[in-house]
């Protein structure tokens, strides 16, 4: 690639981008069109217009809905060649929605709503429809936290093959949106704060386009868009007007599960870079846990992050931070100063600035929550200790609480130096603990006759001094010291309230 021409490189770039969207079933485009965006344009209208529940709407086809981040622009398809539906379920009515048409106003009035409750409305995404599993587990639980006004946006039929068209076709289907909300808000009195969007993958983007047309063409700005791992293909490196962004709601929060760059490039199904007030990574925004690379698993998992929040079993909090190896590494660690952050449906905007990213931690199958703790380990700075020149280990943790205890822990997958005097920090996630009681500390060896830079003519030999767990978002530390001056492979050392410093 190092030696590659620019317009190469976005040419390879480009098939393979196609040629991945094939794999979620998109036939390929004209090869011909991949160096050649703006002679694409130009064979075609600057402006589509169709008529949007009796209002003529327009969609331009010029910059920046087209460049080099997407090559192959269409003009969305009309209201009813997408069929757009729109289904309310409350309590009442959970299992057979009722059909709300916004361009029939006795529709609209009649709908059973459920006064004086907030409305969440939930769209899906590519090639994907209003009645999948998730989304009736999602209904579910929103219905059994509250009763409320839940809506179903179905773009089915516009959300097919190719890609590029159900790229297009959500600028459309966003339209629809809006007007909805405009007519619920004018004629039905509900307020504009009683509103949240929730979109997956192009989902999301559609839900930053109806909260665009809503500010723009009717004045009204939505309280809260939230963002289930927002499609990345022709939306990444692209002008805010066409994707989702921070000015689409007054709160945007985003789940990112799947960022993971494929073939080396710079292409994933969820998009990398931050797009909302709050961009949560868990676990750095891939390799989620559990789905052992499954790209599908992974986009997916945002939905699952999401309708978990609703049940509350435990918290999924995050910590503001830059990248996920500082937050591991527990350099970002305590919630002063608006510097945690509740993911999914308790999500809430901080004194931040937008684009802020907050990095945790879940478990690889559900409950996918748990309990951060951060794990201090000092090493001795000692004669003896500086003598040996310090050792390669492993070490690895089993912690007992008043509440429950964890499973053996390893801090890190590789052995670490642990040198004289310093001090080694690892984030953890595991249960809700409550007070410290013990404490079971193993030192490995990495060692092996095999690995050359393992080989020592000393005895291989620990100097810890003391460990430090500390609780996120709890005013506690619990340290304990080491009786022993050193630490041998492969022996469990037992610290407990006695050990305490």
């Amino acid at each position: 690639m190092a030696a590659m021409g620019a317009a190469a490189q976005g040419a390879v770039f480009h098939i393979l981008t196609f040629n991945f969207l094939m794999e979620l079933g998109a036939p390929p485009p004209d090869p011909s069109t991949l160096a050649r965006a703006e002679a694409y344009r130009t064979d075609i209208d600057e402006v589509a217009c169709h008529v949007v529940y009796g209002l003529r709407t327009c969609f331009s086809l010029a910059s920046p809905w087209v460049n080099s981040s997407r090559p192959v622009i269409k003009a969305p398809m009309a209201p009813e060649e997408i069929g757009t539906t729109f289904s309310l379920y409350t309590r009442a009515n959970a299992t057979f929605p009722a059909i709300i048409n916004p361009g029939d106003l006795n529709s609209v009035m009649g709908a059973p709503f459920v006064p004086e409750k907030p409305f969440i409305v939930i769209t899906h995404g590519y090639q994907s429809h209003g009645t999948t599993d998730w989304m009736k587990t999602l209904i579910g639980e929103l219905l059994r936290n509250e009763d409320q006004n839940v809506i179903v946006v179905d773009w089915s039929v516009g959300a097919r093959p190719p890609y590029t068209q159900a790229v297009a076709n959500i600028r459309m289907v966003g339209a629809q949106v809006a007007y909805l909300l405009y007519t619920l808000n004018k004629y039905a009195d509900i307020p504009i704060t009683d509103f949240h969007l929730i979109g997956h993958s192009l989902g999301a983007h559609l839900c930053g386009h109806a909260g665009t047309h809503l500010r723009d063409s009717y004045g009204l700005l939505l309280p809260r868009i939230t963002g289930l791992d927002p499609a990345e293909p022709y939306f990444n490196d692209t002008h805010v007007i066409t994707r989702l962004d921070p000015s689409d709601a007054l709160f945007v929060d985003v789940i990112h599960t799947d960022d993971s760059p494929i073939l080396g490039f710079p292409l994933s199904i969820g998009m990398t870079h931050s797009v909302g007030d709050l961009d949560f990574y868990p676990n750095g925004g891939h390799n989620q846990p559990g789905c052992n690379g499954d790209i599908n698993c992974q986009h997916k998992r945002a939905i699952q992050f999401f309708t978990e929040s609703i049940r509350q079993s435990c918290p999924l909090v995050g910590v503001v931070c830059n990248s996920y190896q500082e937050f591991i590494d527990g350099e970002c660690w305590g919630c002063a100063n608006d510097n945690c952050a509740y993911m999914g449906l308790q999500a809430t905007r901080l004194e931040q600035p937008a684009l802020t990213k907050v990095f945790l931690m879940t478990k690889e199958r559900s409950p996918f929550c748990g309990y951060h703790y951060r794990i201090s380990i000092e090493v001795s700075n000692s004669t003896e200790a500086r003598e040996h020149d310090g050792e390669f280990a492993i070490i690895q943790l089993k912690l007992t609480g008043k509440k429950d205890r964890s499973d053996p822990m390893r801090l890190s997958e590789k052995s670490l130096f642990y040198e004289a005097g310093s001090i080694h920090r690892r984030v953890i996630l595991t249960y809700d603990l409550g007070d410290l009681q013990t404490m079971g500390v193993t030192f490995i060896y990495p060692g092996s006759i095999l690995n050359i830079m393992s080989w020592r003519l000393k005895k291989p030999t620990l100097f810890l001094k003391s460990i430090t767990v500390e609780p996120l978002g709890k005013d506690i530390k619990w340290r304990y010291c080491f009786t022993e001056t050193q630490q041998h492979p492969n022996r469990e050392y037992m610290l407990n309230k006695d050990n305490r410093c």
